[in-house]
């Protein structure tokens, strides 16, 4: 074992999370953190070391680097209203290579603010939901992902009616 890695396996056991061993399969997240120098507290999913309001998690779900990345907010999702009357669209693209271990999960957010699931992506499974889902293949392997809120819900009256979470499922 080398110091690095003892460092980063003493690290993720003060933040409650258990390194991958290897030949488990599960360790995705935590090789993207050590080939981007994030070690101890510091590769922990939730963290943001630069305080730009997104998280490691959010960073390698999308692609991004871990700070400072100069593209970041064009890369994470859109919140569109398209036609008559306006109904709430989110946009956004996944990676070429999809991680295993993160589910991500649009939830639409009712007038008295419960979530109400409508689409669901984990890992490298196929979209499950209720949501109209599209998705278009771009010329650099990426997925562009649409989701509309399905048509026998209503549409709340928020600004923000759709929102994406990710998850982590080691």
């Amino acid at each position: 074992m080398t110091w690095k890695s003892a460092i980063v396996s003493c690290g993720l056991l003060l933040a409650g999370l258990a390194p991958a061993s290897a030949g488990e399969g599960h360790g995705d997240y935590f090789d993207w953190a050590d080939a981007n120098g994030l070690a101890g507290v510091f590769a922990d999913p939730e963290a943001d070391l630069d305080t730009d309001g997104i998280t490691n998690l959010m960073a390698y779900a999308f692609d991004l680097a871990p700070v400072n990345d100069p593209e970041a907010w064009e890369k994470l999702p859109t919140l569109a209203f398209v036609g008559d009357p306006p109904e709430p669209m989110m946009t956004f693209v996944l990676p070429a290579e999809i991680p295993r271990d993160v589910s991500y999960v649009v939830d639409l957010v009712t007038d008295k603010g419960k979530r109400i699931e409508i689409a669901r992506k984990d890992g490298r499974g196929p979209w499950q939901g209720t949501g109209d889902i599209t998705r278009r293949k771009l010329e650099n392997g990426c997925t562009e992902v649409t989701v509309l809120i399905p048509l026998d819900l209503e549409v709340p009256e928020g600004a923000k009616p759709l929102r994406l979470r990710v998850e982590f499922a080691p």
